[in-house]
């Protein structure tokens, strides 16, 4: 008994022993797990937190590191500094080389950043060719200059990548806190909107932030930052303007443009963001959208029994330069199950020049499909008609500079008719853009241009506005000179002077949605004047809202006057623009407002040139156009 009892102890030890083996080496697992665990979490917040191919601080950390900042420069009463950095040009380099090489190219960028920057710094990517520099704990108010042109210096050394030298430059915009922004979001819209003036600027540079900035940078700032939205947030529209036959009146064709309804700024015409798609490398998604739209067009035409037409579509040259632009043209041609014979591609006479391979090669592959080919603002660049045959183009757009020289300059009339006889002789077609009165219609006429685009017959209208011409045999002619007024007037409970001569006027946007917003003065004229509201003209392109508030300073029998209010209705006049604005002002104001109108009134009876106004004797719409090109 004594030997078994024996027995079942050991065995009960041994088992016991065995669990308790067993047991430390689970715990051990266990704690290897955890610790696996602790691990994997901790590399999970690093890949949150950086940029992957630079394995720099990522946008998130940057903003975080934005917001400690303030809260610990509040409490101390310092400053410090945000730099935006974008890499000029960097787009075309990865669409011609491929993002391999791009990527690499960014990754030594980043290198050599961090290498001139010191412990009290923080370099972050924050987009795909945009970084951001925090700089802090700097004695000298220059350091950040200094920075900024340590950083332009520095890249003056080539860059090697895959045996291939490349010469980077970089924009750079700075805001500080607190004297450009008391929040991170301030300090980033500063910093950019810097940045965005360094790039109009003409790159290389760096450009420190600036409350005097006028309403056209801070719009451009806004399309610049908003236009890669566009096509997400549906906000491009196709309008088509009528090409119709010379003699007849017929409608034959149309031309497509693009058109951005921006949420803020209303409807911004390709002039505006078209320069920016292109630097920006936007513009080949925008072209990729058109085309697709007018196919979609085209299709809807031939559902609803409407005659079909040929449409023209500008293509950009960047559109060629990429690797996938065969296999997107022929992806939508199926798609849509569109017939190329109705499609024309438009490029400029600077895209023959620059990419006079990769275009002609393109342009042969288009024209094996059916497309047609024509040549956009015939005559601002520098070919010739017998290098334009080389391509075989099929149409010739004459630009409309030359045609509104018709009747008022002999020499461009010359040029026009030769223009016209030999293409003629090349069996070209020819068609004349921006014709407005019927002087340039006939004299086109008369010297063979079979076909013609421009005011007189329509402007650009929306597919709804054109699916009803469409439907009209013979287009009538209409005269360019009458706009139509866009907005109501609001009914007016006071008077209105006229003034004969109109009134200079510095005008600044002071809120947008409820927003302050601090900006410099941009140039207008005052053509008429009331306590309610007043008619003015400006060069900028601005939106009819009644919660964008805009000032002016003027004066008036020697003393300043300054007026609020939010525009009601504008008109486009000669290529400027004519608004209405109704007055947000106080009673007590306003009443000292009639008093100074009423001794105006009385003083213009005498004269209608004041000395002690800020009265502009030059023609007015040779002063706003003036400005614009300033």
């Amino acid at each position: 008994m004594k030997n078994k009892k024996n027995k079942q102890d050991d065995e009960q030890y041994l088992t016991s022993s065995e669990e308790t083996t067993e047991y430390l080496e689970i715990k051990e697992k266990l704690k290897i797990t955890e610790q696996q665990k602790h691990a994997y979490e901790k590399r999970i917040q690093y890949l949150i937190h950086h940029d992957h191919v630079t394995d720099l601080p990522n946008r998130t950390l940057f903003d975080r590191k934005i917001e400690e900042l303030i809260m610990e420069s509040s409490l101390k009463d310092a400053n410090f500094t945000v730099m935006y950095l974008d890499v000029d040009r960097f787009r075309q380099i990865n669409e011609s080389l491929g993002h391999v090489i791009g990527e690499k190219l960014i990754m030594q960028f980043s290198q050599r950043m961090k290498k001139l920057l010191n412990k009290d710094s923080l370099l972050a990517r924050v987009g795909g060719d945009e970084f951001g520099i925090i700089l802090w704990n700097y004695s000298d108010a220059k350091y950040p200059e200094f920075t900024a042109n340590w950083i332009l210096d520095d890249l003056n050394e080539y860059f090697v990548v895959e045996d291939i030298e490349f010469r980077i430059t970089t924009s750079i915009g700075i805001s500080s806190f607190p004297a450009d922004g008391q929040t991170k979001d301030e300090l980033v819209k500063a910093a950019e909107v810097a940045l965005f003036r360094a790039k109009k600027n003409g790159k290389n540079t760096y450009q420190i932030y600036s409350a005097t900035m006028d309403i056209n940078s801070y719009k451009n700032f806004y399309l610049d930052r908003d236009l890669r939205k566009s096509i997400e947030n549906n906000e491009l529209v196709v309008y088509l303007q009528p090409r119709v036959d010379t003699f007849t009146g017929k409608l034959i064709s149309a031309e497509a443009l693009v058109r951005w309804e921006h949420p803020v700024w209303g409807l911004v015409s390709p002039s505006e963001f078209i320069p920016i798609a292109e630097d920006s490398g936007f513009i080949n998604e925008i072209g990729d959208w058109v085309l697709e739209e007018v196919c979609h067009f085209i299709q809807s035409c031939e559902k609803k029994k409407i005659t079909t037409i040929p449409i023209s579509i500008n293509i950009s040259a960047q559109r060629f330069l990429r690797n996938d632009w065969k296999d997107k043209l022929i992806h939508i041609l199926r798609k849509t199950n569109t017939d190329p014979n109705l499609l024309e591609f438009e490029i400029t006479e600077r895209t023959l020049i620059q990419y006079e391979q990769d275009v002609e090669a393109a342009l042969k592959y288009i024209k094996g499909l059916g497309i047609k080919i024509a040549l956009d603002d015939f005559g601002t660049g520098y070919s010739s008609l017998s290098y334009i045959k080389d391509f075989s183009i099929d149409t010739i757009k004459i630009d409309r500079s030359f045609i509104s020289q018709i009747a008022k300059s002999c020499d461009v009339e010359v040029i026009i008719k030769t223009l016209l006889y030999m293409t003629k002789e090349l069996k070209m077609n020819v068609v004349a853009e921006g014709v407005e009165t019927e002087v340039q219609l006939d004299f086109l006429k008369q010297h063979g241009c079979k076909e013609i685009q421009g005011y007189i017959y329509s402007k650009p209208v929306t597919i709804e506005e054109f699916q009803a011409l469409q439907s009209e045999s013979i287009l009538k002619l209409h005269d360019p000179s009458q706009h139509k007024r866009v907005g109501v007037p609001i009914k007016r409970k006071y008077f209105r002077i006229d003034l004969h001569y109109p009134l200079k006027a510095k005008m600044t946007l002071t809120s947008i949605k409820g927003k302050e917003v601090k900006l410099g003065k941009t140039d207008v004229l005052i053509e008429n004047i009331g306590p309610g509201g007043l008619k003015f003209l400006s060069n900028i392109h601005l939106p009819i809202r009644s919660d964008i508030f805009f000032q002016f300073d003027t004066k008036i029998l020697n003393e300043p006057i300054t007026l609020s209010g939010y525009i009601v209705w504008k008109e486009e006049v000669q290529d400027i623009y004519q608004y209405g604005l109704q007055l947000e002002i106080e009673e007590q104001d306003r009443d000292h407002l009639i008093k100074v109108l009423n001794n105006l009134t009385v003083q213009l009876r005498k004269t209608t040139k004041l000395p002690n106004c800020n009265f502009i004797l030059v023609d007015k719409i040779d002063y706003i156009k003036k400005l614009q090109k300033e």
